[in-house]
């Protein structure tokens, strides 16, 4: 059966389409490679905050005059502290992650949607613009995490009875996959239509009811891509470190450097494809540059 955009209907028309957004994402990287620096300096700006934090926590110890006491109540204070450090630059990673990844969408869309090369700085440009959204939403996004988080904590937790482990084990899976699915277009509706948050959560969720398919497809599809090239390096790492000492070396430098351009990649891709999906929810039709790069659906 097809639409009236000649596509193909139904459950394996939509893993068909899915599996070629993952193609075009593919594509797009490759082809505009830069995309993967916006990955990288998220990946190095959290870094700094996490190190931030952990410098935080250190100052912290040094300067409280509760540091060496043994009485129960200074000495929660203290870890009360600590948390609160934790928790802001917490927030302040999911910031960074939610703008650089704006930017890769940014980027994406208009090499999808207008053929060009865009610069690197087109990207950060239009993060910029909805600045104020993006602090939103890292800050909502942040802390919804966190607090899935914590449900799989206590599910692993050997100290905690066994019913609250099934129960924080079924609500963690149960509201990570409901948040993932109402939170699917943020990041696009965000910064390529400039909306506001609590808007863009009713939005998103329409969205993805029109795309579940392709959606789900094209996540797994990055995700399994990215397993497969994991386990090529180790393929090849493993039997150079049976080689001896430089044999080792070598395979560790290897092994870390693709595993590192492998992070980048997928993850780039996976922001890509998210572009390559909020137009076809939009529109119906394949991104124009799919047709360039000789995927069609």
């Amino acid at each position: 059966m097809m639409n009236r955009t000649g596509a193909r209907v139904g459950f394996f028309g939509r893993i068909s389409r899915g599996w070629k957004m993952t193609k075009l994402g593919i594509a797009v990287v490759r082809a505009d490679p830069e995309l993967m620096v916006y990955t990288l300096m998220s990946a190095a700006f959290s870094l700094l905050a996490i190190g931030a934090a952990i410098s935080g926590s250190i100052g912290l110890e040094a300067v409280s005059p509760n540091s060496d006491c043994v009485d129960e109540e200074c000495g929660s204070e203290l870890v009360l502290a600590h948390l609160g450090i934790w928790f802001v630059f917490y927030l302040a990673v999911s910031v960074i992650t939610v703008f650089w990844n704006a930017a890769i969408v940014a980027s994406a869309y208009e090499r999808l949607t207008a053929g060009t090369n865009p610069s690197f700085s087109y990207g950060i440009r239009q993060a910029m613009k909805c600045l104020p959204q993006i602090f939103v939403w890292g800050i909502i996004a942040g802390t919804v995490g966190l607090f899935i988080q914590i449900l799989e904590g206590i599910s692993h937790d050997p100290e905690a009875p066994p019913p609250v482990r099934i129960i924080a084990g079924l609500a963690s899976i149960v509201l990570g996959v409901a948040w993932w699915i109402v939170t699917f277009f943020m990041i696009p509706l965000i910064v390529l239509e400039r909306a506001g948050v609590i808007g863009s959560m009713g939005r998103s969720t329409e969205l993805f009811k029109k795309t579940w398919g392709e959606d789900v497809t094209s996540h797994i599809g990055t995700g399994l891509l990215s397993f497969l090239a994991i386990l090529l390096l180790f393929g090849i790492t493993m039997p150079l470190m049976m080689l001896g000492e430089f044999g080792v070396v070598l395979g560790i430098v290897i092994l870390a450097v693709g595993l590192l351009f492998t992070a980048l990649f997928f993850s780039t891709v996976e922001a890509v494809n998210r572009a390559s999906l909020f137009y076809y929810a939009k529109t119906g039709q394949a991104p124009p540059m799919a047709a360039k790069v000789g995927i069609t659906f």
